[in-house]
């Protein structure tokens, strides 16, 4: 099964997100104005991004002066978001790994991050059990996500297969047809998360829709979904 998905994203990666790529600048500042009130003021923080992909929120971080540490599945994935840092001029901490069984310490970051990654999960509970490890007390879960695939999509052979269909890994992914926040809201409580709560970000949505506007047919906005580790 992680071979599956691995080798899904590796192929994906050369293709993934493309439309977005011009508009790079624009999208990290919706982001750093966006986690500007999640974050405590003055402070150099320990980040983990989680499923970096091309790098877009390990980007952010390192920007507004954290350390970040960025980890994927994909080895592919990884080289184009290191690619990235390097013409951003970033130091970052790139670790190839699984977001369900992290490669790290017990209570080693103050922010776990991560953007359209919950919908590629294979176990929440062990992915939200394990973040909570990994934060210190205090440290705190943001998670980026939406619904992004209708409910009754099933390919006709004329989408483009690195574009617009997943179905080899369909049978593993629980949130794919059926991602929302209150349901991430409610895993995270049952995995011991605390102050959680959420938010719609409708200028996201239109953000990547004037990027794409071809692409996904969105059935919600997508949100952000915060959590404290105590």
């Amino acid at each position: 099964m992680k071979d599956k998905i691995t080798a899904h994203w590796n192929k994906r990666s050369p293709s993934y997100r493309k439309m977005y790529r011009d508009h790079l600048d624009e999208e990290i500042l919706l982001m750093k104005n966006l986690f500007s009130e999640k974050l405590p003021a003055g402070k150099k923080l320990s980040v983990l991004d989680i499923g970096t992909g091309p790098g877009i929120q390990a980007f952010v971080f390192a920007e507004l002066g954290h350390n970040v540490t960025a980890l994927d599945i994909s080895k592919e994935m990884l080289a184009g978001a290191k690619e990235g840092a390097r013409n951003r001029n970033l130091l970052i901490r790139f670790v190839e790994g699984d977001g369900e069984n992290l490669p790290f310490e017990a209570c080693t970051f103050d922010i776990i991050v991560n953007m359209h990654l919950l919908w590629t999960l294979t176990d929440h509970d062990k992915f939200f059990s394990e973040c909570k490890r990994v934060l210190v007390p205090g440290g705190r879960i943001l998670a980026i996500d939406g619904q992004w695939f209708q409910q009754e999509y099933v390919s006709d052979g004329n989408n483009n297969p690195e574009e617009r269909t997943h179905e080899e890994l369909i049978e593993y992914l629980p949130l794919y047809k059926s991602n929302s926040p209150e349901m991430i809201a409610g895993l995270m409580e049952n995995n011991g998360f605390s102050d959680v709560s959420w938010k719609a970000l409708p200028e996201y949505a239109e953000y990547m829709k004037r990027c794409d506007p071809e692409g996904h047919d969105y059935l919600s906005v997508p949100y952000l979904a915060t959590g404290v580790k105590y």
